[in-house]
């Protein structure tokens, strides 16, 4: 249970020690008063496992997944956490060594590379959709988990419809969620994917990528779907040699430019695609229609250093709320920042995808760790910024049963405090973040950082 190597010197940099204890769900210590109104569960995900056998990954995306979930009822709330334990985590178990990744034995790990027989690490996102919770990776498949105990059933398919993977970033738009996945191989392939709630998911279709390339969102609306492909290249050879560290294996590439993808969701065979100036993304908040133009809101870097930063457990430093405007006809393409502090991991309120919205909830660590709540409207922002130290993750917003607005319900935040070693969801105000928790619903436990998350209302 030791911190991965080159981290700053800082106490918020214990967040990177592993999960101390598996358990079921149990009463959590509640400071402050919980709004009575608040049902639902906040599930949350990320790297549970930074190392096996005293070795550290050379990556969080290395590490092994781990869920914890936070029911809220009646004022009360409990809370399980559950390292996901995938057939790869087990056998390295029973082995007795890492058999997988850049840890292994180079005469382990680089068959396994070429046959695609890895270990799934499930540490990105969870879901809970048409009855089913699942634990999702950009690498591979889905992995199911039972919603009463958080423990691991197995990957799966999808009845047969993922032929590779299934992408960590699902995006729901009325009742259909959005998806894809990338194959690589001779031809690198995107995949996408559409399932409507109550009826068995489709591949609708099938589009062939320049390069094999790192894709880790996209965005939808009721009409398209928009993937922004960085010029990022992946070095095959290492990749197939798995000649490491992770970071070694992504090349920058910007006189490629970025390639703007639009899918029309009637003929998604017949895309739209051109190429702009160089930048990279990791997340989006929303997008929508807005007569000819489809306007996107988005986190945009200047190239891929970020990829190191989230290694050092951090907000990028470079990461700016954008807004593009896109008109897949003329093929144009152009952008403008929103807001000029450093931010990341936008959500906008359910109900408001594939529409214009008034508000981006987002992390940001530009003074201390906080969570802020950006209007579209007045271009103002109100935060509330953690203590020193403390480490605000993704915010997730569960809203009121019966909403009168936008900003009606409250922002959930999974928060690491360095002086107790101890995480706690930050449950803020939505019309008024900044006066800070109006509850703090305390394991006695860290959870390891985490990614992403949704609330599944009661």
């Amino acid at each position: 249970m030791s911190a991965l190597p080159k981290i700053p010197e800082v106490p918020q940099s214990r967040i990177l020690e592993d999960l101390p204890r598996e358990h079921g769900f149990e009463p959590l210590r509640i400071e402050g008063e919980l709004p009575p109104e608040l049902a639902g569960t906040l599930y949350r995900n990320g790297p549970a496992l930074m190392g096996l056998f005293g070795q550290q990954y050379s990556h969080l995306f290395e590490g092994d997944g781990g869920v914890s979930a936070v029911r809220f009822a009646g004022g009360a709330a409990e809370g399980a956490a559950r390292v996901i334990l995938s057939d790869g985590l087990r056998n390295e178990r029973a082995a007795g060594r890492p058999l997988y990744g850049f840890n292994a034995r180079w005469l382990d790990r680089w068959p396994r590379a070429l046959t695609t027989k890895g270990k799934n690490a499930a540490n990105t996102n969870v879901i809970q959709w048409d009855g089913q919770l699942l634990a999702l990776w950009e690498g591979g498949l889905p992995t199911s988990l039972d919603p009463e105990t958080l423990q691991a059933i197995g990957t799966t398919d999808l009845n047969g419809v993922v032929p590779a993977a299934f992408s960590a970033h699902p995006h729901q738009v009325g009742d259909t969620l959005y998806n894809f996945g990338v194959r690589y191989g001779r031809e690198t392939l995107l995949d996408l994917f559409a399932w409507k709630a109550s009826e068995a998911p489709s591949l609708i279709a099938t589009i062939p990528l320049p390069q094999a390339t790192m894709l880790h969102d996209f965005i939808a609306t009721d009409r398209h779907l928009v993937f922004f492909i960085s010029p990022i290249a992946i070095r095959i050879w290492r990749a197939m040699l798995m000649l490491g560290p992770a970071t070694d294996l992504l090349a920058w590439k910007p006189e490629m430019g970025t390639e703007v993808i639009v899918v029309p969701l009637d003929s998604p065979d017949r895309p739209r695609r051109f190429t702009t100036d160089a930048f990279f993304q990791w997340h989006f908040a929303n997008a929508w229609e807005e007569g000819g133009e489809i306007v996107v809101d988005y986190c945009r870097y200047p190239d891929l250093s970020s990829f190191q930063d989230l290694q050092e457990g951090k907000v990028a430093e470079s990461g700016q709320l954008h807004r593009a405007r896109i008109d897949p006809n003329r093929r144009t393409f152009h952008t403008d920042p929103l807001w000029d502090v450093r931010c990341e991991f936008p959500r906008t309120a359910p109900g408001t995808e594939g529409k214009p919205h008034r508000y981006t909830w987002l992390a940001t660590d530009d003074v201390r760790s906080g969570v802020a709540r950006f209007d579209n409207t007045t271009g103002d922002a109100q935060v509330w910024w953690g203590e020193e130290g403390q480490f605000c993750a993704e915010p997730v917003f569960a809203r009121r049963p019966v909403a009168d607005s936008e900003d009606d319900g409250w922002a959930l935040s999974l928060t690491y405090d360095p002086g107790t070693h101890a995480s706690f969801v930050a449950v803020l105000d939505g019309r008024h973040p900044e006066r800070g928790p109006v509850a703090k619903v305390w394991f006695d436990h860290h959870i390891p950082i985490t990614f992403h998350g949704n609330f599944a209302p009661a």
